[in-house]
């Protein structure tokens, strides 16, 4: 498995390492996004967000690691596979392409709630979160 470091900002004591499995193939990329509020995952407005090769993605997982401020969050990952920066669906409406969310298990066909996913880092803390990527 291979380790990308990431700083949501820097100066910060806080780490977040990320642990994203399942991932289906190398193609395309991970789009990474973090949520602060119930509202801002609704609209779809990450508090932070960055695109990731998949290129060091081994036996289908790789990890993250993120400096970041102390606070209350949820993660979301999509295997942006033919690399547009969004979701693809088909005509039901069906995600295409592969998603998850910090230490959720993605069941049925419904989007979680922010409270489904969300996460607390205190300052000085290293947490360590999964993330099973879904296909349908």
């Amino acid at each position: 498995m291979f380790c990308l470091f990431v700083w949501f900002s820097t100066g910060f004591a806080q780490t977040l390492e990320v642990t994203i499995s399942n991932i289906r193939t190398n193609k395309g990329q991970l789009c990474v996004a973090l949520f602060d509020s119930e509202e801002g995952f609704k609209k779809e407005q990450p508090c932070w967000k960055r695109h990731y090769s998949k290129s060091q993605v081994e036996h289908g997982k790789v990890m993250l690691t993120i400096c970041m401020s102390p606070g209350t969050y949820g993660l979301s990952v999509l295997d942006d596979e033919n690399g547009d920066g969004k979701m693809k669906y088909n005509m039901i409406g069906l995600p295409q392409e592969g998603f998850g969310f910090s230490n959720y298990q993605h069941k049925g066909i419904r989007r979680p709630q922010f409270n489904d996913f969300i996460f607390r880092i205190e300052e000085n803390q290293i947490l360590k979160i999964e993330v099973e990527m879904k296909y349908f």
